[in-house]
């Protein structure tokens, strides 16, 4: 997928951006195809450290004022996508993060999200994501947003603990803590409705088991909350995701759903074995901290609308 996606890079923004590649299962077939083009870094990744230990990977490359994430199963179709998220940052100072518009190709061109928002329950609402519109399809702040076509001022690495992503979350949740050490560092999210790309959203993923998946997913989301929500925050917030996810393993182990019930069983004794680490992050995220949860919540915290609700808990049942 890395040919056409640098492909539409070339055809739409000539050689004008700095790209850097990298390749967590180095083939000198990636290494060609990189070659073609005049402005593009192959870097080869000893291992496979993940989309998190990949994009860490890349950052040491990166000489720009900002740098732009883009997973390599998404087509470029106009250099406005990629200039209009420049141009937000510029004009907007306190913006340390925003994500453009992408629409999934493969699922009829509907919406690949429209941000997320942090739910009372500790868990995400993503609105708009697989629909054909969404009132949230305007541009707007948000509690987090997607690393597959993400824009950050490299300037904000220092502020929210000197790194991009936790390298032991190896995928997924990676972008959302991400965006959660913005958020406390005084800076914002923003979601920008810009010239949507195409993104073939789980054209990686698919190659694993959904309930391996959830595991590392809840196992990460619950690390993160721990590490980054304050002291009042955690006693409101972690008790219901905690209690909800025991719920839901009781509920799939009563139906048979032995792999379900075992990936969340897996992700709350992980979890619990991270615990000399998260004290670790919790500490660093006080060092970053310059604003409170009171203050974030005002923005990110949303309640979903009953139906968007029981879509949710529907999707995931």
């Amino acid at each position: 997928m890395i040919k056409p996606c640098l492909d539409s890079l070339k055809e739409t923004c000539g050689q004008a951006p700095q790209i850097i590649v990298v390749d967590n299962s180095p083939s000198e077939a990636t290494r060609i195809i990189v070659r073609t083009h005049p402005n593009a870094v192959y870097v080869p990744s000893p291992g496979n450290p993940g989309f998190a230990g990949g994009n860490n990977r890349a950052i040491p490359f990166c000489n720009r004022d900002y740098i732009l994430l883009l997973n390599n199963d998404t087509i470029v179709h106009s250099r406005e996508s990629i200039e209009q998220l420049v141009s937000f940052l510029d004009n907007n100072p306190k913006c340390g993060v925003a994500q453009g518009s992408g629409r999934l190709s493969h699922a009829g061109n509907t919406l690949a999200g429209c941000g997320s928002f942090l739910m009372p329950i500790g868990f995400m609402w993503s609105p708009g994501f697989n629909e054909k519109s969404n009132p949230y399809d305007q541009t707007h702040p948000c509690f987090a947003v997607s690393g597959f076509f993400m824009m950050f001022r490299r300037s904000i690495l220092r502020k929210v603990g000197g790194f991009l992503f936790r390298s032991h979350f190896w995928c997924y949740y990676e972008e959302t803590d991400f965006c959660h050490r913005v958020w406390l560092s005084g800076n914002e999210i923003w979601y920008v409705k810009t010239p949507p790309i195409d993104h073939l959203c789980g054209a990686t993923s698919n190659q694993f088991r959904h309930s391996d998946i959830m595991s590392r997913y809840l196992k990460n989301l619950l690390f993160s909350l721990n590490a980054n929500l304050s002291f009042g925050s955690r006693l409101k917030i972690l008790p219901l995701c905690k209690t909800l996810l025991f719920g839901h393993s009781l509920f799939h182990l009563c139906k048979g759903h032995i792999d379900v019930f075992k990936s969340d069983w897996n992700a709350l004794i992980r979890n619990r074995n991270e615990k000399a680490r998260a004290i670790i992050a919790r500490r660093q995220a006080r060092t970053i901290r310059k604003v409170s949860d009171r203050e974030i919540f005002r923005t990110i915290l949303r309640t979903p609308p009953i139906r968007d609700l029981l879509k949710y808990f529907s999707a995931n049942a």
